[in-house]
């Protein structure tokens, strides 16, 4: 059975899992690695086993320490052998080379903040967190289906989180756990469940009120959200010089500079409104000039930094203007951008390509409001005509009213 020691290490291009080094007696060199062809010493990072199961392959996170990293490479080719001939092998409990949970997420959580978006790395840390929390487990190996339902319940009967969230944080620890090559532990319908709800859009009344206490910022940040169907991450990193004035162009970019990218790593241009642009325009001049540089941030702090307050921002003005803040979060920005452009008729595809969507599905799901409108019209004109003239009678009275 073939077990591979490879090393994440970080370059200057991307993060990599390289090939380790092995030196005259078969043991791993510590922090030697295969860079293309190459051997380079790489302090940092942490060993993986990398095997193949069912043709599918498998990557186990084994630690800093290249003995440790050689030992678990040696036990799982064991282990392997014996699965082939039928037989299992029992870890000794008080064996030192069994990685413990506790390191194994630390490196998950470091390889996830190496190659996600710091808000996905929050969201498997804080999720980890409440799977200690509720797995006295010390050992990834002793992590069996009774913890993963136990989790659930935790989830749900401790830290009272929606069944929405409950499925998010669950699919978190499981990625971890499918990581590390733990073979299946759930039953069918072992997993958390969540009601799929209706998109909500925003009504114009409902915008009315909002903008009517709203700072000129604020009026600028929701227009441009309803406009363009930018997320809020997108919005929060778009700078002057990707509002192209004489195309009716937002480009949504590649930002090094505040190492950030797109979801899906997907660049996009969307078209605009006059009405937006000249918005933006006035809002431009009303800065100071270090604020209105090409390469500053549209929507910052007064130092120029990304402004990562939007969503309190928005649920205060909601409140200040008597509306209820529950009902106001910045994706329904995005899901009202997209329900106003379909019920204009503008097509799925395109839709689908300025909201940066990888899937159909992601954005059929926006015609159901769209099409509101549309078949309140026919349902009521369906009942109508000669057909319906004359109502069914009960004890003698019409149920027309009037």
């Amino acid at each position: 059975m073939e077990v591979n020691v490879t090393k994440r290490i970080v370059t200057q291009v991307w993060d990599r899992y390289c090939p380790v080094v092995v030196n005259s007696s078969g043991r791993i060199k510590a922090d030697w690695v295969i860079v293309d062809g190459h051997q380079e010493k790489h302090p940092g990072g942490s060993y993986y086993l990398e095997w193949r199961e069912s043709g599918r392959r498998k990557r186990l996170s084994v630690g800093r320490d290249a003995t440790v990293a050689f030992n678990s490479q040696i036990r799982k080719i064991k282990e392997l052998e014996a699965r082939a001939e039928g037989l299992e092998i029992q870890l000794p409990k008080d064996d030192p080379n069994r990685f413990q949970l506790r390191s194994a997420m630390a490196d998950f959580l470091e390889e996830i903040k190496l190659s996600r978006q710091d808000k996905t790395w929050q969201g498997y840390k804080v999720s980890f967190t409440y799977f200690q929390q509720s797995c006295d487990k010390k050992c990834v190996d002793e992590i069996q289906r009774i913890d993963l339902l136990r989790f659930c319940a935790f989830l749900r009967d401790r830290k009272k989180l929606a069944p929405r969230t409950v499925f998010n944080k669950f699919t978190c620890v499981m990625t971890f756990l499918e990581a590390q090559g733990l073979p299946k532990l759930l039953g069918k319908n072992d997993r958390p469940r969540y009601v799929e709800t209706e998109v909500e859009i925003f009504e114009d009344d409902q915008l009315t009120d909002l903008y009517s206490v709203c700072s000129l910022y604020h009026r600028m940040l929701y227009d441009f959200l309803l406009m363009t169907g930018f997320r809020e991450q997108e919005a929060m990193y778009i700078t002057w010089e990707n509002v192209r004035f004489g195309a009716n162009i937002v480009e949504m970019r590649w930002k090094p500079q505040f190492h950030w990218s797109p979801k899906a790593y997907k660049e996009r241009e969307v078209p605009v409104p006059d009405e937006l642009l000249e918005a933006l325009d006035i809002y431009r001049k009303s800065l100071p000039a270090r604020r209105a540089a090409p390469g500053a941030l549209v929507f910052s702090t007064r130092s120029g930094r990304p402004d990562t307050h939007m969503i309190r921002a928005l649920k205060r003005n909601a409140n200040k203007a008597e509306l209820n803040p529950e009902d106001f979060w910045l994706h329904k920005f995005r899901a009202t951008f997209a329900t106003t452009h379909l019920r204009a008729g503008v097509d799925l595809k395109t839709v689908m390509a300025w909201m940066g969507q990888t899937t159909m599905d992601s954005i059929i799901r926006y015609l159901k409001p769209a099409r509101r409108d549309e078949v309140i019209h026919k349902v009521n004109s369906s009942f109508t005509g000669p057909t319906f003239a004359n109502r069914k009678r009960i004890n003698g009275q019409s149920l027309v009213v009037g």
